[in-house]
């Protein structure tokens, strides 16, 4: 069982320290191969991520449509959101000679703008997701750039100040990690996209991990029967190679695929708590939900509002009789 990150595939570093505390590894989905940002790899490289393609075929269309709307963003900086509305409300006209078509789309978006040949779900899911991780690498982007501004007006007051920066006395500002969730803007069209993408990976078991509060809200307004099952408030993180915390994860998953397979309620035991670890500098809360009786595939289906999915499921395992759900916070954010 390894857990899969969700439903966005652009993890920032602080979402990535912040999964490495709870787990030795999470997996991530890509749109293709060839997409996964710069600011990621660093974080693969090192093994915190697996990056998994569920789907890498059509390489070429996506590519024309990402380079016509790369061409487009540069002429209109600043309007990735409405483009982004725009690629949701509207599904444009592709074929091998639409080039040009293409670009009259993303110019025409009012409801006079000529029809268009439906393209297939999935592949529109992949350019949704594309375009929702460009948005969410220049926001993360800009997030960094303000949060150095800050940064250096503090450490200069400081100087102006004669404050000294050990000075138990000196008040400690706390820094609030992606204040601005990216699950606020488009959830559901998010979770459905998301969903499309994951309904092709032949190896979906979870744990389902999520770090927004929105997305969350919509599954357990969604499935009722979604319950609590356990939360850890201080889980160490920035310390990767600590011998007790990764004993601590290893037998998290063990505790999770028990979760998973066994009928609920179960009589299984508690889950212990993480490990105090010194030199950590920051803490990880952790709260896990269950949902009883329903697969993965089950479970996202019954969160989303389309009907593009498959009646049947053909890549869900028997063993797996409960879909687990996990939500990362920044302890005391």
């Amino acid at each position: 069982m390894k857990p899969i990150y969700f439903p966005f595939t652009y993890i920032s570093k602080p979402a990535a320290r912040a999964l490495a505390a709870c787990f030795a590894q999470t997996a991530v989905y890509q749109i293709s191969s060839s997409k996964t940002p710069d600011e990621m790899r660093e974080s693969t490289d090192d093994g915190i991520f697996e990056i998994r393609v569920p789907v890498n075929d059509d390489g070429e269309k996506l590519d024309a449509i990402v380079k016509e709307y790369s061409t487009w963003a540069d002429v209109h900086r600043g309007s990735e959101i409405n483009f982004l509305k725009f690629m949701v409300d509207k599904i444009p006209l592709f074929d091998e000679t639409a080039t040009s078509q293409i670009r009259a789309d993303i110019k025409k978006t009012d409801e006079k703008a000529p029809s268009r040949k439906k393209i297939d779900p999935l592949f529109h899911a992949r350019l949704f997701l594309h375009m929702a991780q460009e948005l969410d690498v220049q926001n993360d982007r800009l997030s960094r750039d303000l949060m150095a501004v800050e940064t250096m007006e503090e450490d200069f007051m400081k100087e102006l100040k004669g404050e000294n920066e050990d000075d138990p006395a000196r008040p400690v500002g706390i820094k609030t990690l992606e204040t601005d969730d990216p699950g606020h803007y488009k959830t559901q069209e998010r979770l459905e996209s998301w969903t499309l993408l994951m309904q092709q990976d032949p190896q979906v078991s979870g744990p389902f991990i999520t770090n927004s509060r929105a997305v969350l809200d919509l599954l357990m307004d969604r499935v009722s029967e979604m319950e609590a099952v356990s939360r850890f408030d201080a889980i160490p993180a920035g310390v990767p190679d600590a011998e007790a915390l990764g004993v601590w994860q290893d037998e998290l998953i063990k505790q999770l695929e028990n979760l998973a397979s066994h009928p609920w309620p179960a009589e299984i035991e508690a889950i212990s708590d993480p490990p105090k670890v010194l030199e950590s500098k920051s803490n990880v809360a952790l709260t896990l939900f269950i949902v009883p009786g329903k697969t993965p595939h089950e479970f996202f289906s019954d969160c989303v509002e389309t009907d593009v999915f498959q009646a049947a499921f053909k890549y869900d395992s028997t063993r797996v009789k409960n879909t687990l759900v996990g939500l990362i916070e920044i302890a005391g954010h």
